[in-house]
């Protein structure tokens, strides 16, 4: 079997220092590949980097993990490989803690450290940074992105494609909406509609979300 990770930028590195690790202890791979289509990236890697057309045409057993930090860009690779009939792979780190009424979606990637307890259910294509603590009876949408040392309050809901800022917080029983983006240290105290982006402590709302993109505001 071989690992594709889809994306050759800092966050899908990132991914394969974790794919590594698992790889050596388990020996789940036999081979890790990066998955690129921009072309100027394609001789610039540590490891053999394709295009998707590439890799589908040249294994025939390769599962596919998504590498991208952009919420919405992850659920657009994500679609155009289950759309290709390819498997998603699941990645945890083998330093975390995650209660055992926890339920995680396919192709969810979750870092060192972090620390889930108890009822939580994350969607599909997650992608959970290191040290990040997740509390009880919490929901998170489908691609988002939790960043690192967030602290995430109990009875949460947060929404798909939204992404929690490293050092962000949120007190319990919230509601943040789908494509939100709470920036580096902000501490949510109230919900959170869609499509806005919060800053500060306690957070509030700048702007809008008009672009629904993380990296282009």
């Amino acid at each position: 079997m071989v690992l594709g990770i889809y994306g050759y930028g800092g966050l899908g590195r990132e991914v394969y220092v974790i794919a590594n690790k698992i790889s050596r202890m388990e020996k789940r791979w036999d081979e890790i590949i990066f998955i690129d289509d921009a072309a100027e990236t394609l001789d610039a890697a540590d490891a053999s980097v394709y295009s998707f057309l590439e890799a589908k045409e040249k294994f025939s057993e390769l599962e596919i993990v998504i590498g991208v930090g952009e919420p919405s860009v992850r659920a657009i690779l994500f679609d155009k490989v289950k759309n290709e009939g390819i498997k998603i792979a699941t990645l945890i780190h083998p330093d975390v803690y995650i209660d055992s009424t926890t339920v995680i979606g396919e192709g969810t990637v979750i870092c060192e450290g972090v620390t889930i307890t108890c009822d939580v259910k994350l969607g599909c294509n997650t992608y959970i940074q290191p040290h990040a603590v997740i509390g009880h009876d919490i929901s998170v949408g489908n691609h988002s992105v939790i960043g690192a040392n967030c602290q995430i309050g109990g009875q949460n809901h947060i929404g798909e494609r939204t992404y929690m800022g490293f050092l962000s917080g949120t007190k319990e029983g919230l509601t943040i909406g789908n494509d939100v983006i709470c920036s580096a240290g902000a501490i949510v105290f109230r919900d959170l509609p869609d499509a806005v982006i919060a800053v500060g402590n306690p957070a509030r709302i700048m702007k809008k979300n008009e672009n629904k993109r993380v990296f282009s505001h």
